[in-house]
């Protein structure tokens, strides 16, 4: 089911693949010609305009590039690769990487399309450049930036956005002080569900859920682990509190959830349902390890807020937040907030405000 929630996530997504190979493929170009100082090519080949400018010639080839490597990043979706090898997936991906070359000198080469509808495949073959160094030279340098600029998108994926550039200029080396929202999200009756569906269907459980818990990046925010059946998404103060972006990402993805029902009841004999808490406060951010680097958040608010969701079962509640949330969010219509008590933590030595939050039935 198409919500219109899980547009606007395909549209983003769509949208960052494409600048993201537009940028990296321009990049890639400049520097082929910058090791080699072949200009032919794309002066003769890859001319889509027919003209002399090579830095206008590679910017329309990025952008073709970039489209067409979203099509292709588009044919092997997340559910697609729960049923196939990842080897296989990685190869067939390499295939299409390597056809594109060919496909673009194709196209470069203006042939009429009763070309393509006759059997005259020597008039399409004889538009194949000659193997000659330059040009198998050419096609090696495409796949292995294909490769490395798909590898690195990757990374991307796993560290987050908004933590590849201190990640990859080793700014975080230090530890650094942040201020942030968390929130800890998990699942009800986990553990009844698990032993119901059996470990291997759980799983495919977990990642449906997590593929739909994609909905918090249109509220700006950052899942930042997975842990079991629940997550943690963290916010910037700013990001979080504007908009009430931290309260309508969780709100967002239960709806979300929702009107998949029949989707989950089909597959699982039931709609999971969630329960999360959440607090703000300062952090410290670093990387860490050596063998295997992460990007980690330490702190006394990451612990408060797993304790302030560990007791949603006790209040029967689905969203607690802080005090120190509540203060920081400003008047809205939206939620209605009902404050519990001054509670006493797991673990904590002074008692924690914490406050329930219910959509306002107006806003429903």
């Amino acid at each position: 089911m198409f919500s219109k929630e899980k547009i606007v996530i395909r549209f983003n997504r769509i949208l960052r693949n494409i600048f993201f190979h537009f940028f990296f493929w321009f990049a890639s170009f400049l520097f082929y010609a910058f090791l080699t100082g072949e200009n032919q090519i794309f002066k003769v080949y890859l001319n889509f305009l027919e003209v002399d400018n090579t830095y206008l010639v590679m910017t329309v080839l990025s952008i073709f590039i970039a489209v067409l490597f979203s099509i292709i990043d588009g044919l092997f979706p997340y559910r697609f690769r729960r049923f196939f090898p990842r080897r296989l997936i990685t190869f067939f991906k390499s295939i299409l990487y390597l056809a594109s070359a060919f496909i673009l000198i194709l196209i470069a080469a203006r042939l009429p399309l009763t070309t393509f509808t006759e059997t005259n495949y020597t008039e399409i073959l004889n538009q194949i450049p000659d193997m000659n160094i330059h040009f198998v030279r050419f096609l090696v340098y495409f796949y292995v930036s294909g490769f490395l600029i798909t590898l690195f998108h990757e990374m991307i994926r796993r560290v987050g956005r908004r933590n590849i550039r201190n990640w990859v200029f080793g700014l975080l080396n230090r530890p650094v002080e942040q201020e942030r929202i968390f929130m800890f999200v998990d699942t009800k009756k986990s553990t009844t569900i698990a032993e119901k569906l059996g470990h291997k269907k759980f799983s495919h459980l977990v990642q449906d859920v997590f593929n739909d818990m994609a909905v918090v990046d249109n509220y700006r925010g950052e899942i930042y682990q997975y842990l079991g059946d629940g997550a943690i998404i963290s916010w910037s103060i700013k990001d979080g509190t504007t908009r009430l972006n931290c309260l309508k990402a969780f709100v967002a993805f239960n709806r979300l959830v929702q009107r998949r029902s029949r989707y989950y009841n089909r597959r699982y004999g039931f709609v999971p349902e969630f329960k999360a808490g959440m607090h703000a406060g300062k952090v410290m951010v670093l990387q860490v390890g050596q063998i295997r680097r992460d990007i980690s958040y330490n702190g006394d608010t990451i612990n408060t807020a797993a304790r302030i969701e560990s007791v949603c079962n006790d209040y029967r509640a689905t969203l607690l937040i802080s005090g120190e949330l509540y203060n920081m969010l400003p008047e809205n219509k939206i939620f209605n907030f009902r404050k519990l008590d001054n509670i006493k933590l797991k673990g904590k030595r002074r008692g924690v405000d914490i406050y329930t939050v219910k959509v306002s039935q107006r806003k429903k």
